[in-house]
């Protein structure tokens, strides 16, 4: 028995303690929290119930219960990208051009001239072919290859028309030496034949030696009478 009381009473001494010990409380608060959120759009209102429940262990027990009501206001903007697409109508002009070919005719008026053989063709024919014989001539002659031919005109030789285009001419020529040194009166006596085209072209004509009977020599050679006035009257 002595050892049990022995051993109880510091437990009772402990007990004690508090009771005389006044000024020191102790507290035991448990908290407990709820929350409730509610949202709605586009404009949201959350509402949170928050409930404490404090539990104060003092000498005495208190139980204090907070109700907290919490309302937001959550406004949500939203940034609304509208993309246009333009489309544009491309009006396409084709030019056509033609290549347009112009065909011009030209008429020309062409004018035939017939060309009708005279005497002063005849006499012009006779003088080409004629100076190269007479070069020959004075060559056999007097040894020059070279020299001066003068005729008289038209009007004063002896022209015979034949025939049409055909003329018998007989004529006098001066020659000179190349040098003026010697003088030589020749005479001459051809017949000339048209031969057709531009008379005016000595080629046209042709050169030879008279048929007919005629007091005159054909072809070329010393006159007669050198002293002879070729200005006279035939």
């Amino acid at each position: 028995m002595k050892r049990l009381l022995v051993l109880a009473l510091p437990m009772l001494a402990l007990s004690i303690v508090p009771v005389f010990s006044g000024c020191d409380k102790e507290k035991v608060v448990n908290s407990t929290e709820y929350i409730e959120k509610y949202v709605e759009g586009p404009t949201d209102t959350v509402t949170v119930h928050h409930t404490d429940t404090v539990v104060v262990h003092d000498t005495t027990s208190s139980t204090i219960t907070d109700t907290v009501v919490v309302r937001d206001t959550v406004s949500i903007h939203d940034t609304v990208t509208v993309t246009q697409h333009h489309y544009d109508t491309t009006v396409v002009t084709v030019t056509v051009t033609d290549t347009v070919q112009t065909i011009v005719n030209h008429y020309d008026t062409v004018t035939v001239t017939s060309y009708q053989p005279s005497a002063e063709h005849a006499y012009t024919a006779l003088q080409a072919y004629n100076d190269p014989m007479v070069i020959d001539f004075a060559y056999s002659e007097f040894g020059y290859n070279d020299g001066w031919v003068f005729y008289l005109s038209a009007y004063q030789v002896d022209l015979q028309q034949n025939a049409t285009g055909v003329y018998s001419i007989y004529g006098y020529i001066d020659y000179w030496a190349p040098d003026w040194s010697g003088y030589y009166p020749l005479e001459f006596y051809w017949t000339m034949s048209y031969q057709g085209g531009d008379p005016a072209d000595p080629n046209n004509w042709s050169i030879a030696e008279p048929t007919a009977a005629s007091p005159h020599e054909p072809g070329i050679r010393l006159a007669n009478d050198p002293r002879r006035d070729y200005n006279s009257t035939r």
